[in-house]
């Protein structure tokens, strides 16, 4: 049996939820007796948007739930609310709006802080809020530290011999525990003190700061001269425009010489400053079939999880992938390092993701893989896209800046999006409203 709740304190609740002061509970039990003329609207508190330079505070809310929910209410049992409807788009993307001041987009440092035409970056997973930022104009890192805080830090570092090991680079990749690599978009000049010879390729460092762009006097002791503070080198690539990580000391590469990808094995790093680069094993995959832009970075990230190697197609305006378990060697091919195996790949999975006849590319750049999604920053538009890994497109952001800026992009642990301004030499991090 119900009980019964009087009249007039009835005609009160009905009024009281028609004017938004009360909740669900209490309806479904007076709905029965209410006024089926009543009805609410829920309209959540409006946000006031900020421009392209407002601070963020790195969190994301869903877009597109904003909208007011008509209840209908009425009959002897009434009707379930509506549910909200889904997401449109992604949050750090705009929502489906495409527009930069629908975001928060934050300018964290410029060529005020070291920045001299920075072409990639990339996270140190073993300390939180360490990001690492390559530059080609003068061969120098900075890294900043404690991006996750109030009062984030900053060191910029140039290695002793960064001439020829981190000769203009084009990418960097974090891999195994405190160890990097980066690529070089260089034919090895020395900054311009020699004839080109091409002895280049992909180069293994030390990511210890203690370590990290210092001389090793027990290497320059023994070889009585100073190569710095690589760990290892590998000289099959010259204009090497992209590096990414596999495991160990695994890594692949776009090589832009030769037009193809090459996966390279470090094997054992010969330690801090020496130079025994003997046992490296490289293996060529799609010569020909890659092509690179001068000065634009094409960027690799590889997926773990399905062994796909995407890939940033600048010269052709497409995004390809990879599958790195497949493939075949058919004999060896000339070397310029001695020592060295480098391996022809035949019979391997190249695919085209996003081709070019899809109008979404002028000069594809920046790669990152993030919650499901590819995200490809263009260098033509500096429009940054996230396609879902099947190759639909799923949202995009105009991020307002030149044509021709943006390069590297990278995500950080909390879904921040960061990326690097090779025209205006700064660093930006990109946050949903």
């Amino acid at each position: 049996m119900h009980s019964v709740i009087p009249a007039s304190i009835l005609a009160s609740v009905c009024r009281a939820f028609s004017h938004g002061w009360l909740g669900w509970p209490l309806l479904l039990a007076t709905l029965i007796a209410c006024d089926p003329g009543d009805s609410v609207d829920e309209v959540p508190s409006d946000e006031t948007a900020s421009g392209p330079e407002t601070k963020a505070d790195g969190d994301e809310t869903d877009a597109g739930a904003g909208g007011a929910i008509e209840t209908p209410i009425g009959g002897t049992g009434g009707t379930e609310p509506a549910p909200p409807p889904e997401p449109v788009g992604i949050a750090v993307l705009g929502a489906g709006s495409h527009a930069a001041d629908a975001v928060n987009i934050e300018f964290l440092a410029d060529a005020r802080h070291g920045l001299k035409i920075p072409r990639d970056l990339a996270f140190n997973p073993e300390h939180e809020g360490e990001l690492w930022v390559v530059n080609e104009l003068d061969d120098s890192t900075v890294t900043f530290f404690d991006l996750h805080t109030e009062e984030p830090r900053l060191a910029k570092r140039i290695d002793p011999m960064a001439m020829h090991f981190m000769d203009a680079p084009s990418s960097i990749a974090f891999g195994a525990s405190m160890t990097f690599g980066t690529c070089q978009e260089s034919r090895n000049t020395y900054n311009g003190q020699a004839d080109a010879n091409d002895f280049m390729g992909p180069t293994l460092w030390p990511a210890d700061f203690d370590t990290y762009a210092h001389s090793n006097p027990e290497a320059v002791a023994g070889l009585g001269y100073d190569l710095g503070s690589h760990l290892d080198m590998l000289h099959e690539s010259p204009l090497c425009m992209g590096i990414a990580w596999e495991k160990d000391n695994v890594y692949w590469t776009f090589d832009g010489l030769t037009g193809s990808i090459s996966r390279y094995d470090f094997m054992e790093d010969h330690g801090v400053g020496w130079d025994d680069h003997s046992d490296g094993v490289i293996a060529r995959y799609a010569e020909g079939e890659v092509s690179r832009v001068e000065g634009i970075p094409s960027h690799l990230v590889f997926d773990h999880e399905t062994g796909l190697l995407y890939i940033a197609d600048t010269g052709n305006a497409r995004i390809a992938a990879l599958d790195t378990t497949t493939g075949r060697s058919r004999g060896r091919l000339s070397v310029i390092e001695p020592g060295t195996q480098l391996w022809k790949m035949v019979g391997y999975d190249l695919k085209t993701l996003v081709d070019t006849a899809s109008g979404e590319f002028g000069r594809p750049s920046g790669l990152a893989l993030h919650d499901g999604h590819l995200y490809v920053a263009d260098n033509a538009t500096s429009r940054i896209t996230a396609f879902s890994l099947s190759g639909e497109r799923v949202d995009w952001l105009d991020t307002g800046l030149n044509r021709g800026s943006l390069m590297g992009i990278e995500f950080d642990p909390a879904g921040r999006l960061y990326a690097v301004d090779g025209l205006g030499s700064r660093l930006m991090r990109i946050t949903a409203k």
